[in-house]
């Protein structure tokens, strides 16, 4: 059985993901974050998602 966590894009709790600098992220959305352009409006809540989850890492 596999442990869940909640993601730091969606905050779904899943059991299977990553963990991107010690930030956790589901495995749908890092299908979804590696597919996005950067052209796509969605890439660039990816970014803040990211960047507001680094910060609360460092602010830990």
């Amino acid at each position: 059985m596999s442990r869940k966590e909640c993601c730091s894009i969606c905050s779904k709790e899943t059991g299977d993901g990553i963990y991107l600098l010690s930030v956790y992220i589901c495995a749908s959305c890092e299908k979804e974050m590696i597919e996005t352009s950067t052209d796509d409006p969605k890439y660039q809540f990816f970014v803040n998602q990211m960047s507001k989850a680094h910060r609360s890492m460092i602010l830990s």
